[in-house]
């Protein structure tokens, strides 16, 4: 199983609309904002500044449907490109013209120009799972809801300290009492086994490799030892960590369901290359259709393979790209002093009286601060993307939901991986976190009644028959969205169709017939209605932000007022 490439440049429109517990959201209008007394320079920053191609907010080369996400350039009553950039985080006014914003997850702060934002509060995640638990009261059953909430969005620990309050109010409660049981287990570090090491030594067989070990985890990895700039841990130990939390949240997430899975007995066998290069040497030597894989996991010998995604061709682009603009703001801030004038030091804003060029010069030095972090972001998502995929192709392996050696349709094994895999803001996003990107993908097809419908979907047509790479990741689209309806609707005959599946013999052939027969004995022979179902929950879908901050995606004017606006 594997995960394939898309365009970077939709890639990096998406990070823009990540969502965290963060309750602030930043909109960033490159060029000021429009109307009313703001700052206002036609074609974006001075001196023909605009943005590469690749860069957030650049006018090019979205998939069909892109126009209409936010953070992608989309055309104004003008015409022109909607150029903002939207940030989650921590927002602060330091003074009339000044604000400030810090990154949820790198801490690092940028200064903006009070007349080029627009400042949204919005209710957090954990206000979502507060108000959730509240309205639990003491009922166990709804409080064990809001904990498979905090779960989902990634907040551990808010989970455990709910179902400890479940046991409280019922010391008797089943689900909760699995959980304790489960977590015990999970706390306990998994023997040493050297055969372990011998056999992923002998699936991989290059020289300056190193192992490391988590409780449930042997990484082989070429990674540098040291941590990367902005970062406490080296990439090995920070991919560890997130193949930890993905494992212990998959286990609870079926547990805590009344749905029980076999704990794997022995480390998870996993490789990290350092470089994209050596990656693809190694993933064509195991087949050749991997060419275009960004990871992947092999059934046969049980190990996931990824890469550093920050060592690739596309993110090298972007790091020109980025340069270019650093260059250009350095050397705007060269001309600002030789002409006399302040230069916004420190990348915030100068002061009141401030000439042309150190207005011009205070510009590219935010643009590109904030361009480095945006970039800087998509790394880390990109690898949690990757790694967060893998792993849940090998837990579904190895804990019995979708057994190793049973051949399994491509759209269960990647609409679970999708399922889990969602990025935010340098982090892992949780379980069932609406991917803006599979969203768009399925939304290109969502009128096609032809290839976008359950049963050709179930019978696995939507990957058979797709010729092309733009094909497989369409059926990327539409497996991760008939895996989420049923996933939050349906998930006990969801599961029972997985043990239907995983019950198969070995050597039992998959076609259209087979795999059709299997699905209307678990879920009816009513495709059509359970297809409406489908469809009207995907139109009622909504990602963090618009249930958060929906004024965001509706406001089109923006008019600006004195200091940053808040909504």
């Amino acid at each position: 199983m594997r995960l394939t490439r898309c365009g970077m440049w939709m890639v990096v429109a998406v990070l823009l609309m990540s969502a965290t517990a963060s309750a602030d959201f930043l909109v960033y209008h490159l060029g000021g904002k429009s109307g009313g007394g703001g700052r206002r320079r036609s074609g974006g920053p001075p001196g023909g500044m605009g943005m590469a191609s690749g860069m957030p907010g650049a006018p090019a080369g979205g998939p069909p449907g892109m126009g209409g996400m936010p953070g992608a350039p989309n055309p104004g009553a003008s015409g022109a490109p909607d150029k903002r950039i939207i940030l989650q985080g921590k927002c602060a006014v330091e003074s009339a013209q000044t604000v400030s914003y810090e990154h949820p997850t790198f801490k690092e702060k940028l200064y903006f120009s009070t007349d080029d934002v627009t400042i949204y509060k919005a209710k957090t995640l954990k206000d979502e799972y507060k108000a959730k638990l509240n309205k639990a009261a003491k009922d166990p059953d709804q409080m064990m809801q809001a904990a498979v909430f905090a779960l989902k969005k990634g907040m551990l620990k808010d989970f455990y300290e709910t179902v400890d309050k479940v046991l409280k109010v019922n010391p008797d409660h089943e689900a909760a009492k699995r959980v304790k049981e489960l977590r015990k287990r999970i706390d306990e570090n998994l023997p040493d086994n050297p055969e372990t090491e011998k056999r992923l030594r002998s699936v991989v067989k290059r020289s300056g490799m190193e192992i490391k070990k988590s409780k449930h985890y042997i990484l082989l990895h070429d990674t540098p030892d040291k941590p990367e700039k902005g970062h406490t841990k080296n990439r090995a130990d920070e991919r560890l960590e997130l193949l930890e939390k993905v494992y212990e949240s998959f286990l609870q997430f079926f547990f805590s369901q009344d749905i029980e899975l076999n704990i794997p007995e022995e480390r998870m066998m996993v490789v990290l290359f350092h470089s994209e290069k050596d990656f693809l040497d190694y993933a064509t030597s195991v087949n050749p259709s991997l060419k275009s894989a960004l990871g992947f996991w092999s059934r046969l010998n049980n190990v996931a393979v990824f890469y550093d995604r920050g060592t690739s061709e596309e993110f090298e682009e972007l790091n020109e790209a980025l340069k270019a603009t650093k260059k250009r703001a350095e050397e705007v801030k060269k001309d600002a002093r030789r002409n006399g004038a302040g230069g916004g030091g420190g990348g915030q804003p100068g002061g009141p009286g401030m000439g042309g060029g150190a207005t011009q010069a205070a510009d590219y030095i935010r643009l590109a601060k904030t361009l480095e972090l945006l970039v800087n972001v998509e790394k880390e998502n990109a690898d949690i993307t990757t790694v967060s995929h893998e792993c849940v192709h090998q837990l579904a392996g190895n804990t019995g939901l979708l057994p190793r050696h049973v051949e399994i349709p491509t759209w269960v094994h990647e609409g679970l991986a999708t399922y889990f895999e969602a990025p935010g803001d340098a982090t892992w996003s949780g379980i069932g976190a609406v991917n803006d990107l599979r969203l768009t993908w399925y939304k290109a097809l969502e009128d096609d009644r032809v290839h976008s419908n359950v049963k050709f979907i179930a019978t696995n047509q939507v990957f058979d028959f797709a010729r092309s790479h733009g094909g497989i990741v369409h059926g990327y689209g539409q497996a991760w969205a008939l895996t989420h309806f049923l996933m939050e609707t349906r998930i006990d005959k969801f599961v029972a169709y997985y043990r239907t599946l995983g019950d198969m013999p070995a050597s039992t052939p998959l076609n259209p017939d087979l795999l059709y027969e299997i699905f209307s004995s678990v879920f009816g022979d009513d495709q059509k209605t359970l297809d409406q179902d489908w469809r009207a929950y995907m139109r009622a879908l909504q990602t963090d932000m618009q249930r958060q901050a929906p004024e965001i995606l509706e406001d089109k004017d923006l008019e600006p007022s004195r200091g940053p606006r808040r909504r």
